[in-house]
């Protein structure tokens, strides 16, 4: 079967995230969206990705065995790149319906090829006879942290109550049959780990230093490093190669990001190439006790919700003591620093409070970050770098 995974409309309510990724890059869990459909997949089923246009090269370029935007889409599943499949759901779907999520088109069956140029119509098309299907769906960045406290959980089944790496004899574990250690795990003396409120995964590769707290549910990525004395109070994902220290809860790190030093971070979505300065915070409550307003640019999300804290993308950077507001966004490749609080709404490559980032200077850095961890800036990122910056994402 030729599953085909699509972005819908909706793509740019996940900005800051969506301006460098495809939407099935989403982390929830202990997979991303693309993740969690593979893991479903038969050995002779196939993938079709269709993605935004300013995307395309940098999909082909991560994803080289899979068709990219193809000229003719062949026949298959549609599968929406913002929905959580589990593996009942994806059963569900294969009987031949549309499904749709409130008004959102979550699956349909292409019964033929179709031109590429015509799938948005047969997306519009379909949606005309439907049943209604209970799946989570993904409209905003926080979100995802709003179902990670119970998606860890169940992706818990997939792993096991197993200790395979170093843990230092002096190390407290609580509720250890909800704990997973992986292989090359060193987990070092006084650490203690919680699992009490939900799962605590350690992939392989990661370092958990002297005298930390985890409380669970968390998920640590390949290679992370846990700085000493460190508190992951519940609810977090961190993507693999990234650092971090101080105090974290309720956040999602996508990955090869770092926050080695004190301060809180929480109810955030972090993307990748993210440095925060010594003793950066964020606000994540605002002293009203009111729900919050998140500003996308054009526009403003009343969000319901009384915990926000920053959306940040790629390659932005915060200086030492920076101080983030409830409910703040930061676009890509921003550098943030002065004091008192920062603007809540903070665009892409924006220097400071209110200058440009020079785009040269800011390609030749990104070349020595990804270099650090063993990585080249390829072409077609830094493409889609001077896109967002040409058209003010």
């Amino acid at each position: 079967m030729n599953y085909i995974i699509f972005e819908d409309q909706n793509s740019s309510l996940l900005a800051p995230f969506s301006l460098t990724h495809p939407v099935f890059e989403l982390r929830c869990g202990a997979y991303t969206n693309l993740e969690r459909i593979i893991k479903n997949l038969n050995s002779d089923d196939s993938l079709t990705l269709i993605v935004r246009d300013e995307l395309k090269d940098l999909v082909k370029h991560r994803y080289p065995g899979y068709e990219v935007n193809p000229q003719i889409i062949s026949k298959g599943i549609l599968l929406n790149a913002a929905s959580i499949w589990s593996k009942n759901i994806f059963e569900e779907i294969k009987d031949g319906k549309t499904y749709l999520k409130q008004d959102i088109l979550v699956s349909s069956h292409l019964n033929e090829d179709i031109s590429f140029e015509n799938f948005k119509l047969f997306c519009t098309s379909c949606k005309e006879v439907f049943s209604i299907i209970d799946i989570k769906y993904i409209k905003y960045l926080w979100e995802c942290i709003d179902f990670n406290y119970e998606q860890i959980t169940v992706d818990f089944k997939n792993y096991s109550n197993q200790k395979l790496g170093d843990v230092h004899s002096s190390v407290i574990i609580k509720n250890d049959e909800y704990v997973y250690i992986d292989k090359d795990v060193l987990i070092g003396p006084g650490t203690v780990i919680d699992a009490s409120n939900g799962p605590v995964i350690i992939t392989k590769g990661s370092k958990i230093d002297i005298g930390s707290l985890i409380q669970g549910p968390v998920f640590i990525g390949p290679n992370t490093k846990i700085n000493p004395g460190t508190k992951l109070r519940g609810n977090i994902i961190l993507g693999p190669v990234c650092k971090v220290g101080g105090e974290i809860t309720d956040t999602i790190m996508q990955g090869y990001s770092n926050k080695q030093h004190d301060g809180f971070l929480g109810h955030s979505y972090i993307c990748e190439w993210v440095n925060l300065g010594a003793n950066t915070n964020n606000s994540n409550l605002k002293n009203n006790y009111g729900n919050v307003r998140f500003s996308l640019g054009d526009i403003n999300v009343e969000t319901n919700k009384k915990f926000i804290g920053i959306m940040m993308g790629d390659y932005s950077k915060s200086g030492i003591s920076t101080m983030f507001n409830t409910g703040t966004y930061v676009g890509v490749g921003a550098n943030i620093f002065g004091g008192g609080f920062q603007k809540k709404m903070i665009k892409s490559f924006r220097w400071g409070e209110d200058d440009l980032t020079d785009l040269d200077k800011f390609i030749e850095t990104c070349k020595i970050i990804k270099s650090r961890r063993g990585q080249v800036l390829h072409h077609s990122e830094i493409s889609l770098l001077k896109y967002i910056y040409k058209n003010n994402k």
